[in-house]
């Protein structure tokens, strides 16, 4: 995985993206032990889809625990994923326009998010579904726009540098930050998965098991380790000409160092 990306993922993905839910991850008095496997299961794509978080918390098992001061003031919860903005406490500045910008992603991201509801085996307590999930190839889209930041720091004078900072700290900005990007993506930008989602009784209601593969697909491929071959190839030959942007620039300035010694 490049810098480029892990730097990007970083600045989504500190604890996830998104919303603010219930306080405490319990499930709500009987609201889903009327549900089959099935309803469960559109109820849960439905509360993506609408990114209604409390509901989803109560129909998987997304919250895991609450971290507590030496006074028993809860200052953080851990959840499986949309961590980052169900924490506890007043968001100021930054962490606010943080918080902004990750829902705004979501609400991007999550009006591409379509399911198929394929078979369902009950065993006891325990089912396992079989769906197909397809949304927005959020790997590629971070591509497109790692595409872009290389792009515009061979564009730049000097090194290059300057413009990458620039262009990262401008991320969040809406006019050609990452949601510029992901306004200019249409159908083909869509990835579908299959995957078998697992399921389990708890206090009469069904949950679904939020693991690694279901999450990366109703997340949009959020977890791949590299782009599409095709954005992968441009990456690595701007990559190299930016190398030899730097050892031209590094040759001119050593050279003007030696002229001013003279």
């Amino acid at each position: 995985m490049g810098k480029l990306k892990r730097q990007m993922i970083g600045i989504l993905l500190c604890g996830s993206i998104m919303l603010n839910a219930c306080s405490n991850g319990a499930v709500e008095e009987d609201r889903g032990s009327r549900l089959s496997v099935k309803e469960t299961v559109q109820s849960t794509m439905e509360s993506l889809k609408e990114l209604d978080l409390e509901r989803f918390n109560e129909y998987t098992d997304n919250y895991v625990e609450t971290y507590h001061n030496g006074i028993g003031i809860p200052v953080e919860r851990e959840y499986r994923v949309f961590s980052e903005l169900q924490q506890p406490g007043l968001k100021m500045g930054k962490w606010k326009r943080k918080e902004a910008f990750n829902r705004k992603v979501c609400e991007k991201m999550m009006e591409q998010l379509t399911w198929e509801i394929g078979e369902v085996k009950e065993e006891g307590n325990r089912a396992q579904i079989e769906m197909k999930i397809t949304n927005l190839n959020m790997a590629d889209v971070m591509g497109k726009y790692e595409l872009s930041v290389w792009e515009k720091m061979l564009e730049s004078t000097g090194t290059g540098l300057g413009q990458m900072v620039k262009e990262f700290a401008s991320i969040m900005d809406e006019d050609e930050g990452l949601l510029a990007v992901m306004e200019t993506c249409d159908e083909k930008d869509l990835i579908t998965f299959e995957v078998t989602v697992t399921a389990f009784r708890e206090q009469e209601a069904w949950k679904l098991h939020l693991d690694d593969d279901f999450i990366n697909a109703f997340m949009g491929n959020i977890n791949a380790e590299e782009y599409s071959e095709e954005l992968q190839q441009k990456i690595t030959e701007l990559e190299e000409k930016q190398e030899e942007k730097l050892e031209e620039w590094e040759e001119d300035f050593t050279d003007r160092i030696e002229w001013w010694f003279e």
